[in-house]
């Protein structure tokens, strides 16, 4: 990752900030000077004199001005030096984009990513030790931000730290390292195994969704922010101590019962206490109440209204903040703040996808299906969450970069069919889906489709492919008539594996008469997820107390 280009001065595609200041010529310009018929004879001379002796002032004031732009302007391009910019993608994942709404508006998709790293002295000086400046951050706070196509709602949807999931292969930003995929690994090591272009990999490959930019903050933004607007406020349900205890871990962060401003470091621990809320999922949640309360301060009148206090949240935020390419400019992040805080506070919906124990380890979850998956084609559609409005007119998914797989019977140009292994799943909840659609990869050419075990339900019929096998996928989901979000990729270099979900109950083309089509979206989120609202400031985290090591 490297810092932002600084523009280049006197580059006729720069701004120049612009000052203003009272006007040197007019009216009121020079306040006493005599105007006028009443004037003496030799008010002429005068004036002559006065404007000599004015000459050096104006001249001063005018230069003033300049240096006063150029000093902006420079410190303009000194926050876009603070900045810290990287590649948005570094897998080969690849998801499918919504399409535009009738008024040509589409949705933007925001991956915010919360780090530990202890890359900076400031970083240091919050928590840890210098000897882990050299290892990298892990992402212990990880949150999709869709904002609709229209601009009127949001959704923040976080997955939580300890959550088991598959990770395609990536590569470090300057691509000296190539990290292989993975079936399964914990989600926050996604930043420790790429960077931040990793992590958005790792989210394309779980949501198939295309996601557009990324924010990453560490530990120092995190207590410049909650300092800037004066503390954040936040609730919780009884005295919480969440006590240091050997072997177990601890922030040592008190709050007494009821709502209370955290400023510093207790804003940074906050975001970090997980036991005293008894697992990962309440740490979850009560990192979405901070953050919906933030959001309530920044929106509140009053809030960074002193120019000082504005210029050193600058200062220490273009320091904290690490951002995609195609965003690290200052004027490009305040454009895109300015097109959010149109978003009415009640619109912005906030939760965490459903998840159940880990069968292979009670300290870990894995995602709920097929209820997360619903999650995902809500957001493609743009369907709020909020269940406030439908999906925007004509915001059916469009193919995404991997090029589109239409519906065919004849053998598109690419790999030999009889090449090309697939093992199909009935995950539909019916009998014999997987003997028929494999028998119709038979048929088409596809001699070494093979069926495997029956699997839980699932909602979406999905085609996963590895690395280096996108043609392969393409020419079996063309077969089928698979649209181009059901293609997932997740990185290993195994035959592909179809799931067929009930949203094919039967036939053996995809989206045939009668069949639902995978771009169907549910109305309403699933009876799995407790979703809030960043409007709600009622909302108090519970305390879990266990027998009072973390009450007081």
């Amino acid at each position: 990752m490297t810092r932002s280009a600084e523009p280049m001065a006197g580059h006729p595609s720069e701004t120049v900030p612009s000052a203003g200041g009272p006007s040197a010529t007019g009216p009121g310009a020079l306040p006493g000077a005599r105007t006028g018929a009443g004037d003496r004879a030799d008010g002429g001379r005068r004036r002559t004199r006065l404007r000599r002796r004015l000459l050096p002032v104006a001249l001063a004031l005018v230069l003033t001005l300049v240096a006063g732009c150029g000093s902006l302007y420079l410190y303009y391009r000194h926050l876009n030096g603070n900045l810290h910019a990287g590649s948005n993608n570094l897998s080969d994942a690849q998801g499918a984009r919504s399409a535009p709404n009738a008024a040509g508006q589409t949705p933007l998709n925001i991956l915010l990513i919360g780090t530990d790293s202890r890359g900076s002295a400031a970083d240091v000086a919050l928590g840890g030790s210098s000897a882990d400046a050299d290892r990298p951050g892990l992402a212990d706070v990880q949150m999709l931000l869709h904002i609709s196509a229209d601009r009127q709602n949001a959704s923040m949807i976080s997955i939580p730290r300890d959550t088991m999931v598959a990770m395609p292969a990536c590569h470090s930003e300057d691509g000296k390292q190539d990290y292989p995929a993975q079936k399964r690994i914990q989600i926050n090591e996604a930043l420790a195994r790429g960077g931040p272009g990793c992590v958005v990999g790792t989210w394309i490959a779980l949501t198939g969704l295309a996601i557009d930019h990324y924010m990453m903050v560490d530990f120092a933004g995190v207590v410049t922010m909650a300092d800037a607007v004066g503390g954040v406020p936040v609730c919780v349900t009884m005295n919480m101590y969440d006590r240091q205890i050997p072997g177990v871990g601890g922030t040592g962060l008190k709050v007494p019962a009821g709502t209370h401003p955290l400023k510093g470091q207790d804003a940074l621990q906050w975001l970090r206490v997980r036991d005293a809320w008894g697992s990962d999922l309440g740490r979850t949640k009560a990192q979405h109440l901070y953050l919906a309360s933030l959001m309530r301060q920044l929106k509140s009148n009053g809030s960074l209204t002193d120019p000082g206090e504005l210029m050193r949240l600058a200062e220490a935020a273009t320091r904290s903040l690490s951002v995609d390419h195609s965003i690290a400019d200052v004027r490009k992040l305040y454009d895109l703040g300015d097109e959010l805080k149109s978003i009415p506070a009640e619109r912005t919906t906030t939760l965490t996808v459903p998840t159940l124990e880990d069968p292979k380890d009670t300290n870990r979850v894995v995602m709920q299906e097929p209820d997360t998956g619903d999650i995902w084609k809500m957001l493609l559609t743009d369907t709020p969450l909020d269940g406030k409005g439908r999906a925007a007119a004509g915001a059916s998914p469009t193919a995404s970069p991997t090029g589109a797989a239409t519906p065919s019977a004849e053998a598109p140009q690419g790999p030999a069919r009889d090449g090309i292994a697939v093992t199909v799943q009935n995950a539909t909840g019916g009998p014999n889906r997987a003997t028929e659609v494999r028998d119709a990869l038979a048929g088409a050419g596809f001699t070494q489709a093979a069926t495997v075990a029956t699997g839980g339900t699932r909602a979406a019929t999905t085609l996963t492919y590895g690395s280096g096998r996108l043609p392969q996928a393409q020419a079996v989901a063309a077969a089928l008539g698979l649209p181009d979000s059901a293609l997932r990729p997740a990185g290993e270099s195994t035959a592909l594996a179809l799931v067929v979900g009930s949203d094919w109950p039967g036939g053996t083309t995809f989206g045939a008469a009668g069949t639902p089509t995978a771009g169907a979206a549910p109305t309403a989120l699933p009876t799995s997820v407790t979703a809030d609202t960043a409007a709600d400031d009622r909302n108090c985290m519970d305390v879990v107390p266990q027998h009072g090591r973390y009450t007081y």
